[in-house]
């Protein structure tokens, strides 16, 4: 099981789960009114948790292309966006020894629990049957009643994007895409790093298994042991270059290479992709320095390691430009979507060969 959407899922947003939502054009007025309605939701069953003795659910801000509806409510009021992606931290109530099972009990838990509030609640903001309709114990998508710009009424689809309390900020942070441009975009050069160092670079952090205490490829199962280098969205550079200059050198002081120490990490509520490859580059520097490339990394030296990420950032975007999903498109704002995203692939493949030299 997922916990969270992938950013590739943020490609076609406005999945639909319901013909309801059809109707509505969700602008950055109707986020507005969508986050007051999930405040008063997060209020209201926070406040049933407490009753019940339990953690609460932290329901928080959207992301996705939906990280930017303030500055888009003054900025763009007229842009649209698919659904609304809202991040949501739950507790991981320790109940077996297996985490990963603690954590997908807890958040069928409260899935559920949340499921009975709503039907006993009714909120008048929420389409309570449809939200059941459109939901199970893994995943809940919440239908939340608005007012539209002609006065009737209208819906939207929330999608409650899951991560745990310690993931929290990571998964903020993992999940804010460039402004104004599309969550797959940045993602993917998240995505093309960590294959490149067989780590992942996903919604818990960065990760990394071992087999036998060598380091092998993340996709691999079978006799690893799998850790967590980092989920600190402040360091996580830093400590991806600390991990294998321990791993190298355990009885040795880290000692970050020049380009390392001055790198300026990356905004948090604003990432770029210049920042992140500035980073990615720093690090580059720092392996060379070790004497890495060559011995438990595969790469000769850092332009081949640079190099390679920048060839599987080009196949992951290509693959994004030639889903089948476009061979859907007939009308003149689905061509037209297909033609923005096409765009983007094109250009920021471009940008990153530029970057990555």
């Amino acid at each position: 099981m997922k916990y969270v959407k992938l950013f590739e899922a943020f490609i076609n947003e406005g999945g639909w789960a319901t013909v309801k939502t059809q109707a509505t054009v969700i602008k950055p007025n109707i986020i507005k009114q969508v986050v007051d309605h999930m405040n008063l939701l997060s209020r209201g069953f926070n406040t049933h948790l407490k009753g019940l003795d339990m953690p609460e659910l932290r329901i928080g801000r959207p992301i996705g292309s939906g990280t930017w509806w303030k500055e888009d409510v003054k900025e763009q009021p007229d842009k649209e966006y698919g659904d609304v992606d809202l991040l949501v931290a739950y507790p991981t109530i320790e109940t077996y020894d297996d985490i990963a099972k603690n954590e997908r009990e807890t958040i069928k838990l409260y899935n559920s629990e949340l499921m009975k509030w709503l039907e006993t609640v009714k909120p008048d903001y929420v389409d309570v049957e449809e939200t059941k309709a459109m939901s199970n114990d893994s995943s809940v998508k919440i239908l939340v009643t608005i007012e539209k710009e002609d006065g009737d009424k209208g819906y939207v689809q929330v999608d409650m994007v899951s991560t745990h309390y310690e993931f929290e900020d990571w998964t903020y942070f993992r999940f804010t895409p460039m402004k104004n441009v599309k969550g797959f975009v940045i993602g993917s050069m998240y995505a093309a790093f960590g294959t490149a160092l067989d780590l992942s670079i996903g919604h818990k952090g960065v990760r990394v298994k071992f087999r036998n205490k060598i380091v092998v490829p993340y996709n691999m199962r079978k006799d690893t042991e799998e850790i967590t280098i980092t989920s600190d969205p402040k360091s996580f550079i830093n400590d991806i270059a600390k991990f294998f200059w321990e791993v190298a050198r355990p009885n040795e002081a880290f000692q970050p290479s020049k380009g390392l120490s001055n790198w300026k990490g990356m905004d948090l509520n604003n990432p770029k992709m210049e920042d992140l490859v500035d980073g990615i580059k720093a690090l580059a520097e720092t392996l060379e320095q070790l004497g890495e490339f060559g011995g438990s990394i595969k790469y000769a030296n850092s332009k081949e390691f640079l190099s390679d990420i920048a060839k599987r950032y080009e196949t992951k975007m290509m693959r994004t430009y030639n889903s089948s999903k476009f061979n859907k498109a007939e009308s003149d704002k689905a061509i037209e979507m297909r033609d923005k995203i096409r765009g983007l692939v094109t250009k920021y493949i471009a940008v990153s060969k530029k970057l990555l030299k």
